[in-house]
């Protein structure tokens, strides 16, 4: 039977592609350095591939890592509004929601919307991202903003 890589794993993976260091990482993740390194080196085993070059001095995620990255991401936010939903009160747009905005729109539309949406989900962490389409689109692709599953059918009054 195939190992599959845990979530402690990916999680201390994603520390490593955000600080590009393996002593900094392991700090973030609260770990030795060493178990750090282990912890990364059987995940590659487990994946049967190199997410990290290590003939460096420094850290390099390899093109095969920077996927990886990206779909932990997804897999980590999938499994944190798991945990949510089962948690959550059954209310419409509860926990976290990550949405990208243009700034020719932002000025316009936030104002208007965002005290009546505070006022109406008091349990909605809204994070906005201020941005140019492409980049805002790039963020979306990765994995870095996403829509929440639980919507309110009814409009804001």
């Amino acid at each position: 039977m195939k190992r599959v890589p845990t979530l402690k794993q990916l999680q201390y993976f994603l520390a490593l592609t955000e600080t590009e260091h393996f002593g900094q990482a392991a700090e973030r993740c609260f770990v030795s350095q060493s178990a750090f390194s282990n912890a990364i080196r059987e995940l590659e085993t487990n994946l049967g591939a190199e997410l990290v070059d290590r003939t460096n001095p420094s850290v390099t995620i390899t093109a095969t890592g920077q996927d990886v990255a990206v779909q932990a991401r997804l897999v980590l936010r999938d499994v944190e509004d798991l945990v949510e939903t089962a948690r959550g009160p059954g209310e419409p747009l509860t926990g976290e929601l990550r949405l990208g905005v243009i700034p020719t729109i932002a000025p316009f539309v936030l104002p208007r919307v965002l005290p009546r949406l505070r006022r109406k989900y008091p349990a909605l962490e809204l994070l906005l991202t201020e941005d140019q389409t492409d980049r805002i689109y790039e963020r979306l692709m990765d994995g870095e903003l996403y829509k929440i599953y639980r919507v309110y059918e009814k409009p804001l009054s």
